[in-house]
């Protein structure tokens, strides 16, 4: 029986070895992917619809990438895009779906793509396509832990710092648990490690407290410090940010709390206990 754990692991093995086929100097080569798969990439100007899209016409694919949602400068996240949209090509049922001539956006609710599960596959393809994950552990074993170590996984693979830490929770280098806010500190996903959830008995989705006051005052302070920092760090306690932990309790672990803005795209908070 394929269980959903399963499944991701497949898909994340499939990536891997895409990605060892196309490493040139030391990062994953998309342009030779899509050259050697006959896929076009076009760029354009789309608005607010899509960032990128895979599209399959005439018996040809072809990846849209937005220009008006993707900056030029912003090479980490148009590479994810890239990636995101070689999942869809090559996960065998998102591609079969296709070249019958069926949208994936009519398989799944696109309008909450944190919960469709066509979407989370192609996010773990593009993770583990741009990350594999013996290359990125054996380069951080050379870097300081926390978000120090996936800034330089982000720089050193070319990818989304967002990217970069799924992958470094993903990959349980350390009990760690990773909070995505959007621009309005308003909460959009949390992952955690293997290692955090057996210490602290945390499983499934765990309520996360996001509070606005506090997070805008560490982007405040983020902002006011000469030189500028790349991200702000601190000591909190683990009921700071989770509320089925009691204040005070036993799990009430201390943490080393790192913070980052992410300009538009809100920012991200990650949990690390060593």
């Amino acid at each position: 029986m394929t269980t959903a754990n399963n499944h991701f692991s497949e898909i994340a093995a499939l990536a891997e070895s895409i990605a060892e086929e196309n490493i040139i100097r030391g990062k994953v080569d998309l342009d030779r992917i899509t050259q050697k798969k006959e896929i076009k990439i076009i760029r354009g100007k789309y608005g607010e619809y899509f960032i990128g899209e895979l599209v399959y016409d005439s018996g040809r694919f072809y990846i849209h990438l937005n220009n008006d949602l993707l900056v030029e400068k912003e090479v980490g996240r148009t590479r994810f895009t890239i990636a995101h949209e070689l999942g869809h090509y090559f996960i065998d049922n998102h591609r079969n779906i296709m070249e019958q001539g069926i949208s994936l956006s009519h398989k799944a609710d696109y309008t909450n793509s944190s919960k469709n599960p066509i979407e989370l596959q192609a996010n773990h393809f593009a993770t583990n396509l741009l990350l594999p994950k013996q290359r990125v552990l054996k380069a951080v074993s050379n870097f300081d832990p926390g978000l120090n170590s996936i800034i330089r996984t982000k720089k050193l693979f070319d990818t989304s710092i967002s990217c970069a830490a799924l992958a470094y929770v993903k990959f349980d280098i350390y009990p760690c648990i990773l909070i995505k806010w959007n621009n309005n500190f308003i909460f959009s996903y949390a992952s955690y490690s293997d290692s955090f959830s057996r210490m602290t008995g945390i499983s499934g989705k765990p309520p996360i407290k996001i509070n606005k006051l506090y997070l805008e005052d560490v982007c405040k302070q983020h902002e006011s410090e000469k030189p500028k920092p790349e991200f702000i760090e601190k000591a909190v306690f683990l009921s700071t940010w989770l509320a089925e932990i009691a204040p005070g309790s036993h799990k009430d672990y201390t943490g080393l709390e790192q913070t980052i803005k992410l300009g538009n795209y809100g920012g991200i908070t990650l949990l690390s206990f060593f």
